[in-house]
């Protein structure tokens, strides 16, 4: 269907999530190359876009009394067009109501839901009339509703971080993931030290403050367009967030190693890694996806890093690589819990959609704890906070491979463990002193010995 404004390019967005749960950034981009709206059109339209999948917890507790049906049970198409009206409804006042209202039904019409329009009007209408009398919990409310709410967390998800974690950590979850997450580049030391990165940065009309607790880390703000700024055109960074980099800090990666990153893309940690080891040494960055891998080559070009070749491969499965590596990162796949402030539709996958990974895991650490060298390190990490797929699953390899011991992690301010664990391994949490996504990594070492046997 043709796109005519902001509002219509949000709903189509929307409606595409629902249907083939793709990528929340990827999706809108593509919708918005498509429809060509202007930049006040195309700025509306990532407003409501976002605005939905982060609040949607609350448009559905909204949006049910007035409703004669249960949303679940509506068309998609139906159900988006509600939930887009009601969040201008709610949250934007330079809407007025009935615009809302009228494109919403305007716009199930055209997508050919005509049958549809009186009852979206219609619970719109008693939307509007009711809105007044909804009762939101109060500030001083700890009940999961109440925190479900304020966060646009599901009641699910936070049920599970209080038993995991505990009942205060979860509630500070729901405070801090609920909030925009800051943006963090790594700088190509390779190329500028970090001080004169900060200075022409400012000259560009952006603001780089160094994050100290991590060397090369850079918290960015006012950058625009990534893609447009002219310091990333040159080479000169590029974005990591701050708790994937303190995974390199942490491996101790340095000059010469040869390093495999078994699950690269995007390459954010290929890339740290290359400027730590000061392009020096070998880096083999791994990816299952043609497409991904050529992205990893073109972030390596446009760096300077040629240490680094990516080559596609299936880290699960594949048993034909015999190199041996001083350094083997493993970004496992995993839930991606942590990171819902960037991906807000992240939320909604529900806890037994998930089950499955530990086992995927475990076949992508089997299979990449041959190409670790004898006296080599092993990084694991995951962007979630499910103790199964972070330190359980670690444990569980330790148990299968005797071989390897875990390793203490370096003492980094600002990241003291928020929740008790063994040193070896750390549960990065939004609210450390940097404000990373949430994370996990452990540190694991291969037996000397064996390599000494095999001499033998």
């Amino acid at each position: 269907m043709m796109i005519k404004n902001g509002r219509d390019a949000a709903m189509q967005a929307l409606l595409q999530m629902e249907e083939n749960e793709g990528y929340s950034n990827i999706v809108l981009d593509k919708t918005l190359r498509a429809a060509r709206l202007d930049s006040r059109e195309s700025s509306l339209a990532s407003i409501l876009f976002y605005g939905v999948l982060e609040k949607r917890v609350v448009l559905e507790w909204a949006l049910a009394p007035f409703c004669r049906r249960p949303l679940d049970q509506l068309d998609l198409p139906v159900r988006t067009a509600l939930f887009s009206a009601a969040y201008q409804i709610l949250f934007l006042d330079k809407i007025p109501d009935s615009a809302a209202v009228n494109e919403a039904v305007e716009w199930i019409k055209t997508y050919g839901y005509g049958k549809a329009t009186g009852f979206v009007n219609g619970t719109l209408r008693n939307f509007l009339r009711g809105k007044e009398a909804l009762s939101f919990p109060a500030e001083t409310d700890s009940s999961l509703l109440a925190l479900s709410l304020r966060s646009g967390i599901p009641q699910e998800l936070l049920a599970f971080w209080q038993k995991a974690y505990g009942v205060p950590v979860a509630a500070r979850f729901a405070a801090v993931l609920g909030k925009k997450a800051p943006l963090f580049g790594r700088v190509n030391e390779t190329k500028l030290s970090v001080d004169e990165f900060c200075r022409r940065a400012a000259e560009a009309g952006f603001s780089a403050r160094p994050v100290e607790e991590i060397p090369g880390c850079v918290q960015l703000t006012g950058l625009g367009s990534v893609g447009e700024n002219p310091l990333y055109q040159q080479g000169l960074f590029t974005i990591q967030d701050a708790s994937s980099q303190l995974c390199v800090l942490f491996s101790g990666v340095k000059p010469g190693d040869r390093v495999a990153d078994v699950c690269a893309a995007p390459g954010g940690k290929s890339f740290s890694a290359g400027i730590r080891m000061q392009n020096c040494g070998e880096i083999c960055s791994f990816d299952l996806y043609r497409g991904k891998v050529r992205q990893i080559r073109e972030g390596a070009g446009r760096l300077g890093l040629s240490l680094i070749r990516a080559e596609v491969r299936d880290a699960a499965g594949d048993q034909t690589l015999q190199d041996r590596f001083d350094v083997v990162f493993c970004d496992v796949p995993c839930s991606g819990y942590g990171i819902i402030r960037r991906k807000p539709e992240i939320r909604y996958k529900t806890l037994r959609s998930v089950r499955q990974l530990p086992s995927l895991q475990a076949r992508i650490l089997d299979r990449s704890a041959a190409l670790v060298k004898p006296g080599g390190t092993m990084m694991i990490s995951t962007c979630t906070l499910v103790p199964d797929e972070n330190e359980e699953s670690v444990r569980r390899f330790l148990q299968r491979h005797p071989e390897f011991s875990p390793v203490p992690l370096p003492d980094v301010s600002g990241v003291a463990p928020v929740v008790p664990e063994p040193d070896w391994c750390r549960t990065l949490m939004p609210e450390n002193a940097f404000g990373g996504d949430g994370f996990f990594v452990a540190k694991l070492q291969r037996s000397r010995e064996e390599g000494k046997k095999e001499e033998e």
